[in-house]
């Protein structure tokens, strides 16, 4: 699975966006949203660095000949 950087720039965006009106705003609903909004840019990285790790797994056994081990 390969990240999906146009979907992970939105969440950082939408952050940004959420962070600076809860700074001008002084509105906590929107904290709330940025950490959300951040929270699903981080899973993104999370589910590739997860998906890169096991094809590094993968292509080291094929190189080493040791499936399964």
């Amino acid at each position: 699975m390969a990240l999906d950087h146009d979907q992970f720039e939105r969440l950082l965006s939408e952050a940004q966006t959420h962070a600076d009106r809860a700074a001008s705003e002084n509105d906590p609903q929107h904290y709330r949203q940025a950490f959300e909004a951040s929270l699903k840019a981080m899973r993104l990285l999370a589910e590739e660095s997860g998906a890169w790790r096991q094809m590094v797994a993968r292509a080291t056994e094929e190189f080493e000949g040791d499936e399964g081990i």
